[in-house]
């Protein structure tokens, strides 16, 4: 019986690839556009969901691509990137 776990290492391009396929699968669909979730993660996460994407870029529909997967770093991560970008804008 499948829990819906996938046995996959979520540290590599290729298992967020085959992650995200998985997960595009229960991805709503109105009138075939698919509708889009967010997808939350850390930051190193979220790259390599924003690479497994621009990876499976070339795929013939958006039903084949993971499109549906929109990723958002969280919150304490998104406020450590803001202020990494506060600190490069002010050269400190």
């Amino acid at each position: 019986m499948n829990t819906g776990i996938i046995n996959a290492n979520p540290s590599t391009t290729a298992a967020a690839i085959e992650i995200m396929v998985a997960l595009n699968k229960y991805v709503p669909k109105v009138q075939d556009r698919v509708v889009v979730l967010s997808v939350h993660g850390d930051c190193g996460s979220v790259e390599r969901m924003i690479d497994a994407q621009r990876a499976r870029a070339a795929d013939l529909t958006a039903l084949d691509r993971p499109q549906g997967l929109e990723p958002v770093p969280q919150e304490f991560h998104h406020c450590a990137l803001m202020i990494q970008v506060e600190k490069a804008l002010l050269g400190v």
